[in-house]
């Protein structure tokens, strides 16, 4: 069997492989403050276990303690040293593995290294290479060289980019040139369906892409819906 990847909305992926399971910023509890949630979560209660979910920071909608009680269950929380401190407070009886930008982990059949990503105090992004595949999740990140320099070439075979502009992140705009510059083979639009005053129009990001880097496909996924990575990358 191949790996399988579903978005989960906002910024929240789950990758199935014959060897192990994981889940990207997964998000199902209540949005804090003035936001709004657009729809409901869609998942049942306890309906997905996985061996690690991988946190980009600490923020409320990627960070959520209600999503690892009661819809995505995970053997480990994987984060920077802000999620770790968040784990210890939530008092979740969960393992917990710190890894910062830069460090590298291989579990359950993944290789996961920590990428910079300029957001908060020590952001990351995800480099996830599983079945001879190279997957990049931005996470949220600003177009700026902090993000931009450490990343340049990653090469990843698809690039899961954040593209609402809000709230310390990039446009779509700079996320199609972000692809360009990752030298990404295919671009896919995260972080614009969930909260109510911060979403785009993906479409956007599409036409983007096709006007400042013709070579990159572009692919926008259907919240829920389970996908063979080789139908996102058109083999």
């Amino acid at each position: 069997m191949s790996a399988t990847i579903m978005w989960l909305g906002q910024a929240g992926f789950l990758l199935k492989t014959e060897n192990g399971s994981l889940a990207v910023d997964p998000f199902f509890g209540e949005a804090k403050g003035n936001s709004e949630r657009i729809y409901p979560p869609f998942l049942e209660k306890k309906s997905v276990y996985v061996d690690l979910v991988l946190t980009t920071h600490a923020h409320w909608d990627h960070f959520d303690p209600v999503t690892y009680e009661d819809y995505v269950l995970p053997k480990a929380i994987v984060g920077p040293g802000t999620c770790m401190k968040a784990l210890e407070e939530s008092g979740l009886s969960i393992e917990g593995i710190q890894l910062d930008r830069g460090q590298k982990l291989d579990r359950c059949g993944f290789h996961i290294t920590a990428t910079t990503a300029d957001h908060d105090v020590d952001s990351v992004g995800y480099l996830i290479e599983t079945d001879g595949r190279r997957l990049y999740f931005s996470g949220d990140a600003l177009f700026t060289t902090k993000t931009i320099v450490p990343n340049v070439g990653i090469a990843p075979d698809a690039a899961f980019v954040c593209i609402n502009g809000k709230l310390g992140n990039m446009n779509y705009m700079e996320a199609a040139s972000y692809c360009r510059i990752l030298g990404a083979r295919v671009g896919v639009p995260t972080h614009y369906d969930l909260i109510r005053h911060n979403t785009e129009n993906p479409k956007e990001f599409t036409d983007a892409l096709a006007r400042v880097a013709p070579g990159i496909r572009s692919f926008v996924m259907e919240r829920g819906k389970e996908y063979q990575i080789e139908e996102i990358l058109a083999e």
